[in-house]
């Protein structure tokens, strides 16, 4: 009992200086909350490939031709969602190991599957280390393949889907900074995009190689010009055993390059970037593996990527009055599939491995009034579907096309 007495006051003392401590920090620490609240409608003229419930549109399905001859996907079709309404904080104003600390949590609705959607996910969850020169990030936010500084400012959620890489990801990043020169070189995951294998969409493809995603990237920006250059490398093991229960360790690589480019002046910006994708399904673009061969004794399988050129060029024109603002904006997108690296077996891990190329033609329009903003787009979309012989490269193509017109009202906060 007499130990419980003397114990208690200095428990109590403990606590009161904790809670000073805590006050101070506080008292530095600068908060930011963040977001808007989004309504998007549309309406599109057949079935897409498409994510959360339709409001991430890819490409147009195939056709799909029923006991008549008639195309069930030629049908049009039209949803209406809130879910990516978004919130953030940011949090600021602490230092530590000599360099200025804050983070970022952000989320939305929208899940991380279609079958999820409507559910709270975290989008970013980081830490950034900042010195001077040198940064440090850790936690998931943007993939380096996706530039957010050089990003198409289109209205729909696909920011430029499949002819850009569109990922977030659990990561460390490294950023030195020489100028006006920044190398970038990050260690990253999969969370909620991730690759194609025989399970279907899975982390544990890239988990199992016991590799991460290497990536490095090399970043120049002076006055009103932004240009990059990038390597992405991944290896995924697709089985750990084979259906003729044989430890099958064989893996599949993927080398990726990016190059980008931006021009921003007072009222005009245009943005470019072309990646060559080996092996990117994660990325929500087009490809992914193909099977190589196949041990008629073992069933133990050996793998090729698939390779796509993935372009676009975007345009916007700023209109400043004394209280709008008017933003007409213009989309180019292109993707090119230039078949599997080896010989294949006709049994594909991919997204579009049919398709021969896919282009979208977006103009889109907003009035922003404060913290208001009303937008229009339409997107123009056709993919050219065909047959791929052993090297996956598609002949006998057709067109298929879908018509997307997309309003969307925002409040920022």
């Amino acid at each position: 009992m007499k130990r419980l007495i003397l114990i208690i006051p200095l428990l109590i003392t403990l606590l009161s200086l904790r809670a000073q401590e805590d006050k101070k920090l506080s008292e530095k620490l600068t908060y930011n909350v963040h977001g808007f609240i989004k309504s998007d409608f549309w309406h599109d003229s057949r079935k897409l490939a498409t994510s959360r419930e339709g409001i991430f549109a890819l490409y147009p399905l195939d056709q799909d031709l029923d006991a008549n001859g008639n195309d069930i996907n030629a049908v049009h079709n039209f949803n209406y969602s809130i879910v990516t309404s978004r919130i953030g904080v940011t949090i600021k104003g602490f230092k530590a190991l000599g360099a200025d600390i804050s983070t970022e949590l952000e989320a939305d609705f929208a899940g991380i599957t279609t079958a999820t959607t409507g559910v709270f996910r975290i989008r970013q969850a980081h830490i950034k280390i900042d010195w001077k020169k040198d940064q440090l990030i850790i936690g998931q936010t943007w993939h380096p393949l996706f530039v957010p500084d050089v990003a198409p400012s289109v209205i729909s959620l696909n920011t430029g889907a499949p002819f850009q890489p569109f990922n977030r990801s659990p990561q460390i990043r490294y950023t030195r900074t020489q100028g006006n020169l920044k190398i970038i070189a990050a260690v990253i995951s999969q969370r909620d995009f991730v690759s194609i294998g025989p399970i279907g969409r899975s982390y544990t493809y890239l988990s199992n190689s016991n590799s991460p995603n290497l990536h490095i990237q090399l970043k120049y920006k002076k006055n009103k010009t932004t240009v990059g250059i990038a390597a992405d490398y991944k290896t995924l093991r697709p089985r750990l055993v084979s259906n003729n229960n044989i430890v099958d360790d064989n893996i599949v690589n993927g080398v990726s390059y990016m190059a980008y480019y931006k021009w921003q002046g007072e009222k005009f910006i245009v943005r470019a970037k072309a990646t060559w994708a080996q092996n990117l399904s994660d990325q929500l673009v087009l490809g992914g593996y193909a099977v190589a061969s196949i041990d008629t004794i073992t069933d133990i399988r050996t793998y090729t990527p698939t390779q796509h050129l993935l372009t676009y060029v975007d345009f916007d024109y700023i209109i400043k009055t004394e209280k709008l603002t008017f933003l007409p904006g213009f989309f180019l997108g292109y993707a090119k599939n230039f078949g599997t690296l080896e010989k294949n077996e006709s049994i594909y891990h991919s997204a579009g491995s049919n398709i021969d190329n896919v282009y979208r033609l977006g103009p889109n329009f907003s009035i922003k009034a404060g913290r208001l903003m009303f937008s229009l787009e339409y997107e123009y979309t056709v993919a050219n579907y065909g047959t791929a012989d052993s090297f996956g490269i598609i002949s006998n193509t057709h067109a298929v096309s879908n018509n997307r017109l997309l309003f969307t009202t925002f409040f920022f906060f």
